[in-house]
């Protein structure tokens, strides 16, 4: 049922501002009128189109809410608290929109439902503790969720930031050497009249044709790099990363400790399993994995076990499977995949640290060689005039 925002007067005159749910404009008017309001102004506020919610401001957001609920808070005063609070308009203007249609009579997962700024995950989450009559603990436990997977995440990025920033600036950095010493030592060994070497020469070569070309080939080169990395398919892309030595080893832990968790939170939240295979592949959004993990769910869905099902993909580490099958045999499949979720996030954490110790003097040592042999290419001509001019 849609929304509409209003301005109306009371009856003493006083102006009024808000929402107000109504399957028509016809019947939001005449909802406004037996409240005692005057409608000046009314028009449809659906809040289709809004850009979905980031993952730390979804983390903040939820981590208040349990917060407020656990209080003993209502949910109605909770959303009204946190719109009140929220500096993002458009979150602010969905969660009044939430207490508008909570308050005429609608659950919370339904409400939330029909705005497209809350993840499928957050409705299952809303939904279980609707049922169940716990949404303050696991809303606690999808907050805990939320910081840990946005921690991992930011960590795994910030492995990569070193790396690629110090490949950057020494591209940049020698392009711009050669660019303007080329010219220099051009002009320099033409007056002394030497014949550089073929190493010095390979070296004017290329600063040369940076100087006449770079201007005109360099805006076309990143160009196709960018495009040729929009046109190769993600999927492509992440299976051929998967397959990289230290680099494909790390992804696979950061992406099976995202699944292993958000399975875990979910079945143990009392979301059925199948649709809690199926969200936890939503949020894992790996394109190599999704054709196997969708065959898992249809597996899980005809009634095979989980560690069978697991056991049918080439990738799935025979660790893990390990871990499902303890857990479907006791009975607790949740502690093992939180066992499993710990177990590759220490996992991740170990091959990061090694991916950095790797690459760090590996980079360094790159671009020593490469400054090395850009000074022997400018000092080896010069050493052949010194030796002639002392005999």
């Amino acid at each position: 049922m849609p929304l509409y925002e209003y301005r109306a007067h009371d009856a003493a005159g006083k102006e009024r501002k808000g929402l107000v749910d109504a399957p028509s404009s016809s019947a939001a008017y005449q909802r406004l009128k037996d409240q005692g309001l005057f409608p000046s102004k009314l028009q449809e506020n659906s809040g289709y189109g809004s850009r979905g919610i980031g993952d730390e401001s979804l983390a903040h957001l939820v981590t208040q809410l349990a917060s407020l609920l656990r209080s003993g808070i209502p949910v109605d005063e909770a959303l009204e608290s946190l719109a009140l609070s929220e500096g993002n308009v458009s979150v602010q203007s969905g969660l009044q929109r939430v207490r508008v249609r909570l308050r005429e009579g609608q659950t919370l997962a339904g409400a939330l439902g029909q705005e497209e700024l809350f993840p499928g995950i957050l409705l299952r989450m809303v939904e279980a503790g609707e049922e169940s009559g716990k949404l303050p603990i696991i809303l606690q436990k999808f907050s805990d969720y939320l910081q840990r997977d946005l921690t991992n995440r930011q960590a795994l990025a910030g492995a990569l930031t070193y790396p690629v920033i110090l490949v950057a600036i020494s591209v940049i950095l020698l392009s711009g050497l050669l660019y303007f010493l080329t010219p220099v030592l051009r002009e320099m060994y033409t007056s002394l009249g030497i014949d550089p070497p073929i190493f010095t020469r390979v070296m004017l070569w290329l600063g040369g044709w940076m100087v006449d070309w770079g201007a005109y080939v360099l805006p076309v080169v990143i160009l196709f790099a960018v495009g040729s990395f929009r046109w190769i398919p993600a999927g492509v892309r992440q299976a051929v990363t998967l397959r990289l030595p230290l680099w494909g080893p790390m992804l696979l832990s950061a992406l099976l400790e995202r699944w292993c968790s958000t399975l875990a939170m979910l079945h143990g939240a009392g979301v059925p399993l199948v649709r809690a295979l199926q969200l936890s592949r939503e949020v894992l959004q790996s394109p190599s994995l999704d054709e196997g993990l969708q065959q898992l769910e249809r597996s899980v869905e005809r009634g095979d076990g989980v560690s069978v099902s697991v056991a049918r993909l080439s990738w799935m580490p025979p660790l893990l499977q390990q871990f499902l099958r303890t857990g479907e045999r006791t009975g607790d499949l949740e502690s093992m995949l939180e066992s499993a979720s710990q177990y590759y996030e220490r996992e991740l954490e170990r091959r990061r640290s090694l991916v950095l110790r790797f690459l760090e003097p590996v980079l360094i040592t790159a671009l020593g060689v490469v400054v090395g042999l850009l000074v022997l290419a400018v000092l080896l001509p010069l050493s052949d005039v010194s030796s002639r001019l002392n005999v």
